[in-house]
């Protein structure tokens, strides 16, 4: 398969398309912390039972509205790619010394592009535009085996990839939705979404198996899978439907006028305070599809091919002789049959593909008026990929800023130590949060890393410290104050 590559459009593909394939699934969660602050509009987002305890408006657009991104994996990109020279080099030797039999690595990244945010008499109405790009990658440590080792001893060995998975997504989200209090312990929200499938990528369980006999006389090439594709670009077919070649000409500007494969889905959320001192959030993201039937194609792989060497007899002939054949076309036949195997065939036709459905629990005590604390579970389901983030918080906070500290446990094993922080003055609101800080010196170095960071505008907001010293204390309250004296200060008068 080719990729036919234009002058300015490269550094795009490899983008969109190649750190794209590499990668794993967006699985769209952000910091567990931020759920500590139903104020914030990345929360409100991501849970749409959450919404302002004031009246404010919130505004944000792209430039100010931020992102998030989320790596995690069993292994570092430093055990891939090393620096022993002090250039970076791709090292499959070190990479296969230090992953575990089964690896995996987990991407996604939200860019907001718009979010709107308005109360109303008996609730908040809120609605936003978000790109997505997620994707998921497992694979067993035989793959790198292979790549390292070869198949080339002197007694010669069998290899299986033993069930490669990949699923990676591009897709926009167009979301409406409305946030009621139902009663003073008692908030509920949903959103309601528009979506449309920009890109998408699936291998499901795919083998390529090397089977070698015991006097090496022969060698079984082997590969099935199935799999779904759908990218906005030109894709050549050969004769025998396997990928000839894929035109990458303007693939940014393609990607991004990608509306032709529609989906829906829908949020679900509420916030229940417990009492005075203790709140519990819970909610569902992502009930839905997207029908891809543009530039849809369904992939699907189960060849074989017996190898026993390159056979030259009918080529060792004169041109006159009968059954010669010239060696370029004998050489070119071998190539062809080898490559069939690896490569898979694909076939025109639409298909559906379910969101990733996420899960939100988030449990929060008020220790006192500055200190609180807070226990988030995040959960993804994806087919037979899963992801788990569990994350403890305390936080301190001020009427203008809030700091908080989280310990993160991904999955069983690996542990991280995050943080961050909000500012919310009279006009604008802004934030920062990570899972590792140390990612921050070298994101290479660490399994885990996440960032999630954005501001939006505030308008008719006033905070709760310029509540607190309008008439020292008071709130403004309506109507005028009566000009009579109290009864009980008449009372007095008549007795004098």
């Amino acid at each position: 398969m080719k990729f036919i590559h234009h002058k300015y459009t490269t550094p795009t593909c490899l983008l969109i398309f190649i750190s794209f394939l590499l990668s794993e699934n967006i699985n769209g969660q952000i910091n567990g912390s931020l759920f500590m602050l139903p104020n914030n509009f990345y929360a409100q987002m991501y849970n749409p039972a959450y919404m302002r305890t004031d009246k404010a408006i919130e505004i944000s657009f792209a430039g100010l509205s931020g992102f998030s991104f989320m790596n995690q994996g069993n292994f570092k990109i430093s055990d891939l790619v090393t620096t022993p020279n002090g250039s970076p080099v791709i090292d499959p030797v070190h990479f296969y010394e230090n992953i575990s039999q089964n690896s995996h690595i987990r991407q996604d990244i939200s860019v907001p592009l718009a979010f709107f945010s308005f109360p109303l008499k008996k609730g908040v109405f809120n609605a936003y535009y978000k790109e997505n790009i997620s994707s998921a990658l497992k694979f067993k440590k035989d793959l790198i085996d292979f790549l390292v080792n070869g198949n080339a001893e002197r007694e010669y060995r069998n290899f299986s990839t033993d069930a490669l998975n990949l699923i990676s997504t591009g897709y926009r989200e167009f979301a409406v939705g409305y946030t009621i209090k139902m009663n003073k312990k008692l908030d509920a929200g949903a959103y309601a979404k528009l979506l449309f499938g920009a890109a998408f990528l699936e291998a499901d369980n795919w083998n390529f198996h090397i089977e070698t006999s015991a006097n090496g006389s022969l060698i079984n090439l082997m590969a099935d899978g199935d799999g779904y594709m759908m990218i906005p670009l030109p894709v050549t077919l050969r004769t025998d439907s396997t990928i000839l070649r894929i035109d990458t000409k303007d693939v940014f500007s393609k990607y991004i006028k990608s509306y032709q494969n529609p989906g829906f889905a829908i949020d679900l959320g509420l916030n229940y305070r417990i009492n005075s001192k203790n709140s519990f959030s819970a909610s569902v993201r992502d009930l839905g599809m997207i029908l891809y039937n543009t530039d849809a194609m369904t992939l699907y792989e189960y060849e074989r091919y017996d190898y026993i060497g390159f056979d030259l007899v009918s080529a060792v002939r004169f041109n006159e002789e009968p059954g010669y054949e010239h060696p370029l076309y004998l050489i070119d036949l071998l190539k062809d049959s080898i490559r069939n195997v690896w490569h898979p065939k694909a076939v025109k036709s639409g298909f559906t593909s379910a969101l990733a459905t996420k899960t939100i629990l988030h449990y929060q005590h008020k220790y006192s008026e500055k200190l609180s604390f807070g226990v988030t579970n995040q959960s993804t389901f994806q087919k037979n990929n899963f992801q788990n983030i569990l994350t403890l918080t305390a936080m301190q906070s001020w009427p203008y800023f809030s700091v908080f500290e989280n310990l993160n446990l991904h999955g069983a094993s690996n542990v991280c130590v995050g943080g961050g922080f909000q500012y919310e003055g009279d006009f604008f609101q802004a934030f920062l949060a990570t899972d590792n800080i140390i990612a921050f010196y070298h994101p290479a170095n660490n399994k885990t890393f996440s960032v999630t960071a954005g501001i939006c505008i505030l308008l008719n907001h006033k905070t709760e410290k310029d509540i607190y010293d309008n008439n020292k204390g008071i709130k403004n309250r309506k109507g005028k104050i009566s000009p009579e004296l109290p009864y009980y200060k008449k009372l007095r008068e008549l007795h004098q």
